[in-house]
């Protein structure tokens, strides 16, 4: 049947003591995020169309006896307090510079949906809010994310943000969520089309299971792979307890290697987790990857969108300083350990150089011999080797602020869409960059060692 009419006024005092959401444990995370950026003010959109669910409704909903009804409801967030008589005379009034701090205070919004979970809660829709700032005593955030246009009663806004959703049984469970998140930093960067959570549900199960494909009981492995081979992308698969235990790796941490290398370009991380409790077969879980955390290079935090929690999500490494085990809010579910067993990249098919062969140059020629140099007291302590994705652009225009020898034959020089790069710096500093073919099967250099004065 449809949901009543909400009651909640146009403009009001967010209160992290009073949930408008509904009381969902995403919805009571949320609260909490919202204080931790200081939200001060919320306006509310009764009646919001929704493009993802009204394309979910229109496929599932829209046959189904009882019916919750097309409409949303937005709620938007501010960092500054005001009233609704003082956003109404803005808007009458067409006040440009309340209309500015409007846009410049923007913390994002939160869509929640007509129909209800399992314990009949209303489920949370596409929601963009704004990241942790980026400085966090004397370390730094990082993040993937994008400038998404927002217009709330006419009044255009911008929000710096990773879109996230909860999972919706009905049409997807939390690997479609991690798939439909993947590819809004996707569409950016390769211009794949945007599809709905029941749309992505669709194309995945092309490659069959024993089960329903709707209802969803959930996605493989293999039906993601199928999913972004359907929209034309390539997939990497990594399983971290490979490298785990291997001489040359025992000191390294592939999982925060993996996600400070792509995410440079701008690609999302899936980590497909095992969450186990010692008693009965472990569950299965995927995430996104959104940011991490870290000091000159050493990741401290990672971020994740986990449909089963909320958005940017801390998790930290549980044991030996590596995130090969995660100590996060699963823990506090009834779960002993949650380790990630795979990580799935979707990439575009000119990026043939995957990242375990590349992986495995940048520790042995690089950072395996400056590890050394460091310990031995022959360099600066400080002194990192970094490994990254970019594209030419990026990379070009990097180059052109920098002061190096042959600096005008190099960016003249031809060079392939997609590169790997090594670096190595002191501190913020960088001094040399070594460039390997993205688009090549086996790691090969293009040009000599990039060296700044």
């Amino acid at each position: 049947m449809p949901r009543a009419p909400p009651t909640n006024p146009l403009v009001f005092p967010f209160n992290p003591a009073v949930n408008p959401l509904d009381d969902s444990k995403v919805s009571r995370y949320l609260l909490g995020y919202l204080k931790a950026i200081k939200a001060k003010t919320c306006v509310f959109e009764s009646k919001y169309i929704d493009k993802d669910f009204l394309i979910d409704y229109a496929k599932f909903y829209a046959r189904s006896f009882d019916d919750a009804g097309k409409l949303t409801e937005r709620y938007h967030f501010f960092s500054f307090p005001f009233t609704e008589e003082e956003f109404k005379q803005a808007l009458n009034r067409n006040d440009t510079a309340f209309l500015n701090k409007l846009n410049k205070k923007y913390l994002g919004f939160v869509v929640v949906k007509p129909i209800t979970d399992k314990n009949n809660h209303r489920l949370i829709g596409r929601t963009l809010l704004a990241t942790y700032p980026y400085k966090n005593k004397g370390e730094l955030r990082e993040y993937l994310i994008d400038p998404y246009q927002v217009s709330l009663f006419g009044i255009p806004l911008t929000i710096d943000s990773l879109p996230f959703q909860v999972q919706d049984t009905a049409v997807g469970a939390c690997a479609t969520i991690a798939c439909w998140i993947s590819l809004f930093p996707l569409v950016k960067l390769f211009g794949i089309p945007m599809q709905s959570p029941f749309e992505v549900t669709e194309k995945s199960v092309a490659f069959p299971l024993d089960c329903r494909n709707f209802p969803s009981e959930g996605l493989s492995l293999y039906q993601m792979k199928n999913y972004f081979n359907f929209i034309g992308l390539e997939t990497e698969f990594i399983k971290p307890e490979e490298f785990k235990g291997v001489d040359d790796y025992e000191h390294d941490d592939i999982v925060s290697d993996i996600v400070k290398a792509y995410l440079k370009l701008g690609l999302p991380v899936i980590a497909g987790l095992e969450l186990r409790d010692h008693e009965t077969q472990p569950d299965y879980h995927a995430v996104v990857i959104s940011g991490y955390r870290h000091k000159n290079g050493d990741v401290k935090e990672l971020y994740v969108h986990d449909d089963n929690i909320g958005p940017y999500s801390a998790v930290f490494p549980k044991e030996n300083g590596n995130f090969y085990t995660w100590k996060n809010s699963w823990l506090d579910s009834g779960y002993s350990d949650v380790a990630v067993t795979r990580l799935l990249i979707p990439v575009y098919p000119k990026i043939r150089l995957g990242f375990a062969r590349i992986y495995e140059v940048f520790l042995k020629k690089y950072k395996h011999p400056l590890d050394i140099m460091i310990r031995s007291g022959n360099i600066n302590e400080n002194s990192r080797a970094d490994l990254f994705l970019t594209d030419i652009r990026d990379y070009k225009q990097f180059l052109v602020s920098q002061d190096f020898e042959n600096k005008q034959e190099l960016l003249l020089k031809p060079m392939p869409r997609f590169l790997w790069v090594v670096r190595l710096r002191c501190e913020d500093t960088p001094h040399y960059d070594f460039v390997f073919d993205g688009t090549a099967v086996h790691p090969m250099q293009i040009c000599a060692p990039i060296f700044r004065h």
